[in-house]
């Protein structure tokens, strides 16, 4: 066999394994359940909520942020919540600060461990990711944490009912209590998108009125 060839089977065999390691991956990930609900007994998945965002933020940085790269955008959505394969989804609603601290350490040795494990392209896209240094990466941050409201916004009966059980929340006086350090936290984290601010309040307001009706208040 000419060296040649030999290269050849040999790069034929790592893009085997690398895709039998990321269908083990897609597998173990799709099992990470979030607090969102698509239907009585079904929780969204990461997988789900990972295309989820890559469709939404490539669309919003295309239309309103032209000078972000899309693609750049839709690697990173998709590579955002990786390490949660080994440490699960931990909601980030009213949650306290010791809470939040033991989340991010919890993360940052997951992260540590899969970027051990990844292939190369994708480890790169998951420490620059975290790094979040990047305005591409800055962004898929920041429209991340607007698609819970979304999701509740769609399957508002469900989700109704995971705000009054889980948070004991029953009304929009309930939800609203935190919202000001809530607003707050995000406008120091990503002062620099005035524009997703107002996007933001606008689809909080949509889940709100879709969650918190007449009827439940």
């Amino acid at each position: 066999m000419t060296k040649h060839a030999t290269k050849i089977s040999d790069d034929a065999q790592c893009a085997h394994d690398y895709l039998l390691q990321l269908g083990k991956l897609t597998v173990d990930f799709a099992q990470v359940e979030r607090v969102p609900h698509y239907g009585p007994d079904r929780p969204e998945s990461d997988v789900e909520h990972s295309y989820h965002l890559a469709i939404s933020a490539i669309e919003i940085a295309a239309d309103f942020h032209p000078e972000l790269d899309t693609g750049l955008v839709a690697q990173f959505s998709l590579v955002h919540d990786l390490p949660e394969v080994h440490v699960g989804d931990v909601p980030t609603f009213d949650i306290s600060d010791e809470d939040r601290a033991k989340k991010e350490a919890d993360e940052k040795l997951a992260t540590e461990r899969l970027l051990r494990e990844l292939p190369p392209h994708l480890a790169d896209l998951l420490e620059r990711y975290e790094k979040q240094i990047e305005p591409e990466a800055r962004f898929v941050r920041f429209i991340d944490k607007l698609l819970p409201s979304v999701i509740h916004s769609t399957v508002p009966d469900v989700n109704r009912a995971i705000f009054k059980q889980r948070y004991g929340m029953h009304t929009l006086k309930d939800i609203e209590a935190g919202d000001a350090a809530r607003i707050a936290y995000l406008q120091n984290l990503f002062p620099e998108f005035d524009f997703i601010h107002i996007v933001r309040s606008l689809v909080v307001k949509t889940s709100r009125d879709s969650i918190f009706n007449t009827e439940t208040k």
